[in-house]
């Protein structure tokens, strides 16, 4: 049908994988980027979520008067305090699930084998493989997409 010459389809090669990571790059962009700030989207780890740009949102998108604006931020205010409140009790709780669990494996493992679990925990902490804040591989929800469980 078409004969191109070896030149000519490197050039074609080249121009469709531009333009194919052109366009993943827009959709990436798009996706996952957009208004990113300085450590990514807000709700992202390690970024506070942005109330008032949602409540903002909610305003247009609800056609909301002042007066329902007000009352709107004041409860996601409370909501905010709430949920902090809970985190730290949350905090605490895993801390003296940790120290409990720390005591039983001393119980357990050899000095030399309890050194060595706490230098590691020391690195990583009680992430391990797989865990961290998503839990042990085996805890994912089915149609999880992180890896095999």
């Amino acid at each position: 049908m078409f004969s191109f010459s070896p030149r000519t389809q490197a050039v074609l090669l080249f121009m469709g994988i531009f333009a194919l990571g052109l366009v993943c790059g827009t959709i990436v962009e798009r996706k996952f980027l957009r208004s990113p700030g300085p450590l990514g989207p807000p709700g992202a780890r390690g970024r506070p979520y942005d109330y008032n740009r949602m409540i903002d949102r909610m305003g247009q998108d609800l056609d909301l008067s002042d007066e329902q604006k007000s009352a709107v931020r004041a409860a996601f205010q409370e909501y905010r305090r709430e949920i902090d409140t809970v985190r730290r009790q949350i905090g605490e709780d895993m801390r003296s699930q940790e120290q409990k669990l720390r005591e039983k494996l001393k119980t357990i493992l050899t000095p030399e084998q309890f050194a060595k679990f706490e230098e590691k925990n020391r690195r990583q902490g009680f992430r391990g493989r797989g865990g961290g804040r998503r839990g042990p591989p085996g805890d994912r929800p089915p149609g999880s997409r992180r890896g095999p469980p």
